[in-house]
């Protein structure tokens, strides 16, 4: 087996595409993966979350938390993940993920297929603030709707 292709992702090492208040590092890309994943880290300050509940049409979610807690709801059902805790979310399934918690967390994404790399990029280009008509309509161009 050859390990010309391995690649150490260093704390720090990536792209930061911060958006909606969130910090996101994309740490590896699909051209990175050969088109077989994406692996993004979130930084999720105290009170704030993600989008909306939303459903990805394109995209399973693994969700590891590698630093605090953090709440996710997924088809209804309230999580609570702590450090090294793991959680799928296939694709379909309606989900929001927050941090109500007093202290930041930090959550590590593999995402498959790969591709929300650029969509994080297009969120990152608009104006600061969580103008969630303009959220939507990039979340359309990349197969995510807003849960109703």
């Amino acid at each position: 087996m050859s390990t010309a292709n391995h690649r150490v992702i260093r704390s720090g090492d990536g792209t930061d595409v911060g958006a909606i208040g969130l910090g996101i590092f994309t740490r590896l890309t699909g051209a990175d993966t050969g088109g077989a994943y994406s692996v993004f880290e979130y930084i999720v300050p105290p009170g704030l979350g993600g989008p909306p509940t939303h459903i990805h049409s394109r995209e399973d979610e693994l969700f590891t938390c590698v630093r605090g807690r953090v709440a996710v709801e997924l088809d209804g059902e309230k999580h609570e993940l702590g450090e090294g805790d793991c959680l799928l979310m296939p694709r379909g399934v309606p989900h929001v993920f927050y941090n109500p918690f007093e202290e930041e967390t930090r959550i590590v994404a593999v995402v498959s297929p790969p591709g929300l790399e650029n969509y994080y990029r297009e969120l990152s280009e608009l104006p600061p603030g969580r103008d969630m008509t303009l959220v939507s309509e990039v979340m359309t161009r990349y197969g995510l709707t807003l849960q109703k």
